[in-house]
């Protein structure tokens, strides 16, 4: 099945990996990304101009880029002076300074794309900016409450009882069509609520996913994510915010097997459980990912 069509959807390092490990495919690769990171520089250029954004994206074709050259160290490099311009990253600004150009964000990446000499494809999973926002588990005594930007939501100690975008947006037609000719779709890992999830609450594309007969995967974390204070975030509550996302079952689960698995939940999900070889960071292995997935299709 090496000349599938692979469409991978996730934010940040997660899906950097998975679609690294998955690059031998080329242009029958392609990485749709979050773009509602809000930290660092990402974040002040949100607060500064409504803009989508960039970090996730520019991480993905960092990683993406086989250049070695200046052109990938500028691509990377982050300011370090006494004024504003601190802390920000070059590729953020460059994607950015397109961006105010009135190029929309997706042929931003594409001529990103080009200059860095990268197969295959990324898309934002919309050209408008747009927040992630949760609701919170209504308690005894207690009213829910309303969680805004990422931030806010991967670091509470509240159980989390759905998620949305606000304000709601769409996916380009490029997004939508690279789904409908997909063989594969493959969920990556990372921080699920806030890189593998905002994609998923984009109507047409949790719509297109739902109407393609290709396989839909789940890709587990090596470790157990952990929120604020005590809270682990279970299987149980990715299925259930899949769920209520409306999202179609899932065709596949890829599970570490250095993780515990519950016999009940072997039984009901389709799980398959990988010797993942991760290395010393807790990333998933290259090579062991991409047979893994081949596998099943």
């Amino acid at each position: 099945m090496e000349h599938s069509n692979l469409v991978c959807l996730g934010g940040g390092h997660g899906l950097g990996r998975l679609l690294v490990s998955l690059r031998a495919s080329g242009p029958r690769l392609t990485g749709i990304v979050a773009t509602t990171d809000e930290g660092g520089s990402t974040g002040r250029l949100r607060e500064e101009a409504e803009t989508i954004a960039w970090g996730d994206l520019r991480n993905c074709l960092s990683q993406l880029c086989t250049l070695d050259g200046i052109g990938q160290r500028l691509f990377e490099y982050r300011f370090q002076t006494q004024g504003e311009l601190d802390g920000h990253n070059l590729g953020n600004l460059v994607l950015f300074a397109l961006d105010q150009l009135s190029v929309r964000p997706t042929d931003a990446i594409r001529i990103m794309r080009d200059m860095l000499n990268i197969k295959s494809h990324l898309l934002p999973m919309a050209d408008s900016p747009t927040t992630l926002m949760a609701k919170t588990v209504v308690m005894p005594d207690q009213e829910s409450n309303i969680l805004v930007g990422e931030l806010s939501i991967d670091s509470s100690d509240e159980d989390i009882d759905y998620l949305y975008l606000e304000p709601p947006v769409v996916a380009g037609p490029e997004v939508v069509s690279t789904i409908k000719q997909a063989d594969a779709i493959i969920l990556s890992a990372g921080s699920f609520m806030t890189s593998i999830m905002p994609s998923l609450l984009v109507a047409n594309i949790r719509d297109a996913i739902n109407q393609s007969s290709a396989p839909l995967i789940l890709i587990i974390n090596i470790k157990e994510e952990h929120l604020g204070g005590d809270l682990v975030l279970t299987f149980a509550k990715q299925i259930e915010l899949l769920q209520k996302a409306g999202l179609r079952s899932l065709d596949h689960i890829l599970w570490p097997a250095n993780r515990d698995l519950s016999v009940h939940d072997l039984a009901k999900y389709p799980i398959t459980q990988v010797d993942m070889k991760p290395c010393e960071r807790g990333l998933h292995n290259e090579e062991v990912l991409k047979a893994a997935i081949f596998s099943l299709l």
